[in-house]
Parts: structure tokens; C-alpha cells; sequence
């Protein structure tokens, strides 16, 4: 495996610390959006080529452990965001029901393949080519530090519609023979021989004899021999093909809105980030 021995736990850099005017968030509550707490940071993972935190080291928090085991998980840096006032670190896409679908960290040395996994859960759009993997916002620190004393954060979410599939048995095609009898007539022609008797006055120079005479002429017909045999009439072949209909899914899908209210003589200059 492709081994990124650059990033290291910052308690194993004997001369790295974190810099001064920044906290060290080590040992801070990790919370949800809505409070949930996910665990606490045990500690950060420097790119120590950089100088720079690349992750959070996640200790989870008991109750979202369901096999009693200590689990840890990484969360980029970007992905967080800093509360100093309050000493907390809130991730505000995760809460306690999908930590379970994170790439569990074992404290072993980072390879590129466990780093493109976890990146691909906290980034669904990473396609896995880049040229410098951390320049991402996932990884960019001023993302983490933007909550610092000064700035007040609401988070605006909307529901999606999540459209899944599952097969189901619509229904089956059974196909039996049954033997029915039917009734038929068919005019078949046959031959026969008839005998036709002409008489003719005798000549004269005929010999006439009184007497007893018989002739025989075998006279015959045809007659019709019936059989019955099988004979294959079709073969009937049953397969199944794949077909596409488009359905229609309807649902009522909530979103939050931000409105402000200015109150006072308050000048307001609204901001969107890139995305």
C-alpha cells in the first residue's frame, strides 16, 4: 500500500506544537448541528510536510458505539468548525445515526487508499484524481477557525427527496399442458368397382348349348384404414426481459428559510460562498 507518512498524531512530533493564538482543541466536545454530542477530539493529525492539522482524531462518544469497542474516527479539518467560546467543535453534517458508515481509524500509519475512502464519504462528488490531494476545502483550516469570537453561525437545512429501489414478486406465469378431445370429420374418396351386365343378341353362328354355367368376377372397393399418431404442431419458449417505466414519486419536503430583521439603523451586506 501507498503509505502518506506525512501525516503523523501530533503527540508523536516531539518539535511540532500547535501554534501560538490557536487552541489546542485537544480534549474538546465534537457536537452535531443539533447538539448530539459525537465524542471528543484525542487528538490532530499534522501534515507534517505543510505544518498544517489535515484531521481530527474523533474518540466517539459511548453511546454511538453499539459493539462496546473504543472507536475512533478522522474528520478533516474543514469539515468542522471551531466554537472557542464554548471550548466545542461542532460537524454539522454528522449525527450519531451514520458515524457507523465512517472509516473506522485504528491509529495505524495513513495509506492513500484509507484517505481517498474517508474522502469519498465526507466529499460525494470526489471522483479520486487530483494533484495535490489537500488542496480541497475539506482541508483548508480557515474553514475551521471561521467561528471564532465575532461571527454568530446558523445552520439552514432542507429536506431532500431520497428515492430508493427493492424488488418485489409482481406476480408469476405458470404453464400447463391439458389434453382435450375433440370430435373431427373429413371427406376422404375412396374407389370402388361396379359391375355393369350388357347383353348383346347372340350371332348365329354361335353354338348353342343347353346347360348350366356360372361365372365368377371378383368385384372390390377400397375401404378406409384409421389411425391416430402424435405429431409436434409448435414449441412455446418463455423468457423474460428487462423493461423501463418511468413512476412518478411524490413527496412534501421541508426547508428552512433565514429571514432578518433589522432592528436600528443596522447596514447589511449578505455574502454567498462558492460552492
Amino acid at each position: 500500500m501507498d503509505r502518506t507518512d506525512r501525516i503523523v498524531p501530533l503527540d508523536e512530533l516531539s518539535d511540532f506544537k500547535v501554534a501560538e493564538g490557536d487552541p489546542d482543541v485537544r480534549g474538546w466536545e465534537v457536537l452535531s448541528s443539533d447538539g448530539s454530542k459525537i465524542g471528543d477530539v484525542d487528538n490532530l493529525l499534522v501534515d507534517s510536510t505543510a505544518m498544517k492539522v489535515r484531521y481530527l482524531d474523533v474518540d466517539l462518544d459511548e453511546s454511538n458505539i453499539t459493539d462496546g469497542s473504543n472507536r475512533h474516527i478522522l474528520v478533516p479539518i474543514g469539515f468542522a468548525r471551531l466554537d472557542e467560546g464554548a471550548d466545542q467543535i461542532f460537524v454539522d453534517s454528522l449525527n450519531p445515526g451514520n458515524l457507523g458508515e465512517i472509516p473506522a481509524y485504528r491509529h495505524e500509519p495513513l495509506t492513500r487508499e484509507y484517505e481517498t475512502t474517508l474522502r469519498k464519504y465526507f466529499d460525494t462528488g470526489y471522483t479520486g484524481s487530483e494533484e495535490d490531494f489537500y488542496a480541497d476545502d475539506l482541508y483548508d483550516e480557515d474553514r475551521f477557525f471561521r467561528g471564532r469570537e465575532g461571527e454568530a453561525r446558523m445552520t439552514r437545512s432542507e429536506e431532500e427527496l431520497a428515492v430508493g429501489r427493492r424488488e418485489h414478486q409482481m406476480g408469476e406465469l405458470d404453464l400447463e399442458k391439458h389434453v382435450e378431445t375433440e370430435h373431427v370429420s373429413e371427406h376422404v374418396p375412396t374407389h370402388h368397382e361396379e359391375v355393369i351386365v350388357e347383353r348383346h343378341p347372340a350371332a348365329m353362328s354361335t353354338d348353342a348349348r343347353i346347360e348350366d354355367e356360372e361365372i365368377r368376377i371378383p368385384v372390390s372397393e377400397e375401404e378406409l384404414v384409421v389411425e391416430k399418431r402424435a405429431v409436434p404442431k409448435e414449441e412455446i419458449v418463455v423468457r423474460k426481459e428487462d423493461r423501463v417505466r418511468d413512476e412518478t414519486v411524490e413527496a412534501d419536503l421541508r426547508r428552512e428559510r433565514v429571514d432578518l430583521r433589522r432592528q436600528g439603523d443596522v447596514d447589511v451586506r449578505e455574502e454567498e460562498e462558492d460552492r
